[in-house]
């Protein structure tokens, strides 16, 4: 038994809407970009790890780039 049938038939309408896109077919949107202006692609491009890591590496200056570089140990160096 439900308490409140008009109720009931009223959310179950607006989970319908939802689901069918009702809003989105009404009032198609011009270009699919986001608030950035950025499509979907870019943003999953972006999102990707290894354009993660080279803008990661592009942040860092140019002393602490050649900080790590010689920092590192060589291999040759660890079989002496």
């Amino acid at each position: 038994q439900i308490a409140d049938p008009e109720t009931c038939d009223q959310m179950y309408e607006s989970l319908v809407r939802i689901h069918t896109n009702y809003y989105k077919n009404k009032y198609p949107r011009l270009k699919d970009t986001s608030f950035t202006g950025l499509t979907v692609e870019d943003c999953k491009m972006i999102l990707a790890t290894d354009v993660l890591k080279q803008m990661e590496d592009m942040k860092k200056g140019t002393w602490k780039k050649l900080r790590e570089k010689f920092s590192a140990k060589k291999p040759e160096e660890d079989s002496k």
